[in-house]
């Protein structure tokens, strides 16, 4: 299989090429809340404050997301959240104030709450099973290219022109999106779709995760990965104003690196999907490694240490949660698709909370504290999950 088989799918090269879009947007829109919040009050804590707004619809929303993917056609859902948040962005440009920026987070990710389960239970539906787990590396690639391309631009752009022209791209970059998942021609309705309460059925879905070892195990480690890992992300400001002072083009370059990183570890994963054994071991050695890299970059002197350390972090990130995602859509029954994957989504999207974490620690100690002490959870976690035959044997 080559690198890029699923491409070979017409349905999934416009769903690929709007999630390039779809990505972009998102990064633009992260990377420019966290300056501008950073800028107005030069306080970690506001950072925190910051993920807590973008966290809480995540966490309110997004099962209900998956639930709602597994009862109505998932393109025509897709479509309708899409449509919305690019129309909200349009509308937000005036919206600069701090406490207008943490409403704006907010909104916009209640938007995503519904959106990404939606567009990761049609994945399947778009490739066959034999190229599933290339099509999911290919997934990833956006998200990688995006963080490597988009902030640093979008840095750039910032310090040129002000933070206005980053809410334009995000606006800009969804209705682009909308425009490629218009073209799909597919029906993405669930087969044997759930009726009866909502409430039951998201109750359904949480059941199978308890009852099931080696999917919970998984999704804890999606949890320690953004709750503890990630949360980095949040800090960056910090590293490149304060620890390094290169500013706003020094917080592009870190997110850079981190993307770097993990676009060589999604290509890798591309090629080599169907060829790859021992997948549980890889898994966790992955996040070991992520853990570990991670605990460097914090104590990094400055850009010559964290850059090569964060490229590693996302090499390592990338690797092993592609094979997360891979075992989970090849083992979900396809009638709790939407809401097992909605659980995996809001594990990746409890970064923002993570944030809200690492900001408290910033605060009450310093930057480097709190990166170590997540880069040493995400490595003890999957230290413990080791321990686990069934998971090494995946």
């Amino acid at each position: 299989m080559t690198t890029f088989a699923a491409l070979r799918e017409r349905n999934y090269r416009f769903y690929w090429v709007g999630l390039v879009f779809y990505v972009l947007g998102h990064r633009a829109e992260y990377v420019t809340f966290a300056w501008l919040v950073w800028e107005a009050t030069h306080d970690a804590l506001h950072l925190g404050y910051l993920g807590l707004a973008q966290g809480v619809p995540l966490v309110v929303f997004q099962l209900w997301g998956g639930v709602l993917a597994d009862r109505v056609n998932r393109l025509r859902l897709l479509l309708a959240t899409l449509t919305l948040f690019a129309a909200f962005g349009l509308s937000a440009f005036a919206l600069i104030r701090v406490e207008h920026l943490l409403v704006l987070a907010a909104l916009s990710n209640t938007f995503r709450a519904f959106d990404e389960p939606t567009r990761m239970s049609m994945v399947p539906q778009m490739v066959g099973r034999e190229r599933l787990a290339n099509a999911i590396a290919l997934g990833s690639i956006p998200w990688q290219a995006g963080r490597m391309i988009g902030p640093s631009i979008t840095g750039i752009l910032i310090a040129a022109f002000g933070g206005t022209v980053g809410l334009a791209i995000a606006a800009v970059a969804s209705a682009m999106a909308l425009t490629m998942y218009a073209r799909l021609h597919v029906d993405v309705r669930s087969s044997a779709a759930p009726v009866g309460h909502m409430g039951t059925q998201l109750l359904e879905g949480l059941r199978f995760v308890r009852h099931n070892f080696v999917f919970a195990a998984l999704i804890c480690l999606a949890l320690f990965n953004a709750v503890f890992g990630l949360s980095y992300v949040t800090l960056l400001p910090i590293y490149a104003d304060v620890y390094f002072q290169a500013g706003s083009a020094g917080f592009g370059l870190l997110n850079a690196a981190h993307g770097t990183g993990a676009l060589v570890g999604t290509l890798i994963v591309a090629t080599l999907a169907t060829r790859i054994r021992h997948r549980g071991l890889v898994i966790l050695t992955g996040a070991a490694g992520m853990g570990l890299g991670l605990a460097i970059f914090s104590q990094s002197p400055g850009l010559g240490l964290a850059m090569p350390m964060l490229a590693a972090v996302g090499f390592s990130n990338t690797f092993y949660l592609t094979q997360v995602s891979t075992h989970l859509q090849q083992a979900v029954p396809d009638h709790l698709r939407g809401r097992v994957m909605s659980l995996y989504a809001l594990c990746w999207n409890l970064l923002p909370l993570g944030g809200l974490l690492g900001g408290v620690l910033a605060a009450a100690v310093n930057a480097r504290f709190a990166v170590l002490v997540g880069g040493a959870m995400v490595a003890a976690n999957a230290l413990v999950l080791l321990a686990s035959r069934r998971l090494r044997l995946l």
